[in-house]
């Protein structure tokens, strides 16, 4: 019962001491498409440690010194945030910020339960990160590999319809229509929801490593293909059906038919790895 007072002050002090901090990376999150998951990232890590709270609490106090390593990393980069933060972008102030607050809350769990509770709470603790935005130099480099995989599914689909079609880069002339394959085609905000979907369907229905990370890789080539899906569909529609297409809700909020259509494909991959891991396990 001691360890859980000390574990509750130190929560309480944690909050406290990352209370504007979090305040500001949820309203940045709020205003910002790509990140707009972020506040849920919490509830969901938090529904986690309850589920597992036995395994992690129960244990005993085992090696106290990961936690201290971590709770040190965190507090150090507490104040590396708070310091030189300002002559950052926003979406890095609040990544390092975001990570600090993971750490240190790791590091007072390991402290007070020792490694053992680190080890069994994990994957909350993990995929608590995902609070942390990704930072503007990698968030660059996914966004043009997502472009330019879109742009290469959609040039093979279109060809493959039999359209007239002059490609130049990312643009793509077609009968009475120009159209670009900008960054904002990327998906990179579906390709993170469907990311981190695939990571707790992984943690939920499957039990062998491998399995789960074939699942969360499978999101890039199923995001791509999803993508090209809907930009060969605006264009179609709007070179043969209604120039507005283009400009519609279809193409500025309709993205939701094509993320749905991405799921039922990692379902179908989750489907067909699950049926292979109890096949495994019965021996056949």
């Amino acid at each position: 019962m001691g360890r859980n007072k000390y574990l509750f002050l130190f929560l309480a002090v944690l909050v406290a001491a990352f209370a504007l901090p979090l305040w500001s990376l949820f309203r940045f999150a709020n205003n910002h498409d790509t990140f707009d998951y972020i506040p849920l990232i919490p509830v969901v890590s938090a529904y986690l440690i309850f589920q597992g709270r036995k395994e992690i609490f129960s244990g005993g106090t085992g090696n106290r010194q990961p936690g201290a390593l971590l709770l040190l990393a965190g507090i150090l980069l507490y104040v590396i945030g708070l310091l030189l933060g300002s002559a950052w972008n926003p979406l890095d102030r609040h990544a390092i910020l975001a990570v600090s607050f993971v750490s240190c809350l790791a590091g007072g769990l390991g402290v007070s339960f020792g490694s053992g509770a680190l080890k069994a709470a994990f994957f909350p603790l993990a995929f608590l990160l995902f609070m942390a935005p990704i930072p503007t130099a990698i968030l660059d480099k996914i966004v043009a590999v997502l472009q330019a995989g879109s742009a290469e599914v959609s040039y093979a689909v279109l060809k493959l319809t039999g359209v007239p079609l002059l490609r130049e880069g990312y643009v793509f002339h077609v009968p009475g229509l120009s159209v670009e394959v900008a960054k904002q085609c990327s998906g990179i905000r579906s390709s993170l929801s469907l990311f981190i979907v695939s990571l707790l369907a992984g943690h939920f229905f499957l039990k062998t490593g491998w399995r789960k990370a074939v699942l969360s890789i499978m999101v890039v080539p199923i995001t791509i293909f999803k993508n090209g899906l809907r930009i060969v569909t605006l264009t179609l529609l709007s070179a043969y059906v209604d120039p507005s297409f283009m400009k519609g809700s279809l193409h500025t909020s309709g993205g939701i038919p094509f993320f749905l259509a991405a799921m039922t494909l990692l379902a179908g991959v989750l489907w067909i790895l699950r049926r292979s891991e109890k096949k495994e396990a019965a021996g056949e």
